[in-house]
């Protein structure tokens, strides 16, 4: 819920403030006029003027900033602070997004630009960064007003969007920086799997099949390891990150966002295909055509539908906790019911 704009003035500075409010035990701590402005004066300068900044909604992790200099509109981000109720997943998102960025040269015209980064705690206990502020409107904000035409064309750009990213090789797989590292692919899936198992436990949820399913893969690395060449993967790409323009030459996608959750490894283990496959239906089945038209559709084989199954006990194992510390019961209830079918696709094409 939006509070209202406070108008701040000190020293000769006016400064108007718009803050969300949340409850007091959030990690998504709102930040004070005073600690804003000392962060600008920071990066861009003692004399900077700062004229507004409003606390934007719609994020689950990061405190979000649009802030309004003199010459220029910026994205402030504020990690939450030390302690914060957090999975393995989410520790250092933003250190990872710096380490990462440059990987995603390919798309630098329709990514933010990280404009500075202060991981020192200084100023505050948080690590923080700006960003070059990118204009559009959120993909599933207006999926709603476009026409059949706009829908097609956005989704084959998303799939081009998708196997620009997944082009990108890397030298090791899951990272990136400070995330741990491994030179075989199911040693990135393995760790995942486990951290996912711990997580589970301390949600006092149900671990008999994520491990179950944690044993058949460690039976079958080799599989996993026919992945030979670790790909970039974005991690959470999907409508509510992608920002699009809408004119008289039709819609497309402007802006990618969010890459914080990034890493390297097999792409159909990205997060984005996962979302494809759990969302397909006759509605969709159109749509997302085009993407896999644009993208290319591989060849399914006994192998890749056997790491299908694994990545879907992965993701489900990361989605699961999320929802139950979030008390999204219907999540926890469908996640229960996708990992017992990953398990008995696992159990099924084991060699």
């Amino acid at each position: 819920m939006e509070g209202a704009a406070v108008v701040y003035e000190r020293d000769g500075h006016r400064m108007e403030l718009i803050t969300i409010e949340r409850g007091p035990d959030s990690a998504r701590r709102s930040l004070t006029a005073d600690q804003i402005l000392a962060l600008c004066r920071r990066v861009f300068g003692e004399r900077v003027a700062v004229t507004s900044a409003r606390e934007l909604g719609g994020g689950t992790f990061n405190t979000t900033y649009l802030v309004a200099l003199a010459n220029q509109r910026v994205v402030l981000r504020v990690a939450p602070p030390p302690g914060a109720d957090l999975s393995w997943d989410e520790a250092a998102l933003m250190r990872r997004e710096l380490h990462i960025q440059p990987y995603f040269a390919a798309l630098a015209a329709r990514m933010p630009r990280i404009l500075a980064a202060d991981f020192t705690h200084q100023l505050i206990d948080r690590d923080y960064m700006f960003q070059t502020y990118l204009p559009g409107e959120r993909w599933d904000h207006a999926a709603d007003a476009l026409s059949p035409e706009e829908a097609g064309a956005l989704w084959e750009q998303f799939g081009l969007v998708a196997r620009t990213i997944h082009d990108t090789v890397g030298a090791a797989f899951g990272g990136p920086h400070p995330a741990p590292e491994f030179p075989a692919w199911s040693g990135a899936v393995l760790y995942r799997l486990e951290r996912s198992l711990e997580t589970m436990a301390g949600a006092r949820l149900d671990v008999t099949d994520m491990a179950a399913a944690l044993e058949v893969v460690r039976e079958h690395t080799a599989v996993l390891d026919e992945i030979r060449e670790p790909r970039l993967m974005h991690g959470d790409l999907w409508l509510f990150n992608l920002l699009i323009e809408r004119g008289p030459g039709g819609a497309s996608i402007v802006g990618v966002l969010d890459a914080d959750r990034a890493f390297w490894g097999d792409p159909m283990a990205d997060w984005t295909v996962f979302v494809l496959s759990k969302s397909a239906s006759p509605d969709t089945r159109p749509l997302y055509d085009r993407f896999w038209q644009a993208y290319g559709r591989p060849e399914p084989t006994r192998e890749s539908v056997f790491r299908a199954a694994v990545y879907e006990a992965m993701n489900v194992g990361i989605a699961l906790p999320w929802a139950a510390r979030h008390g999204h019961d219907d999540m926890v209830l469908r996640g229960k019911r996708e990992l017992r079918e990953a398990l008995e696709a696992l159990l099924r094409l084991r060699r």
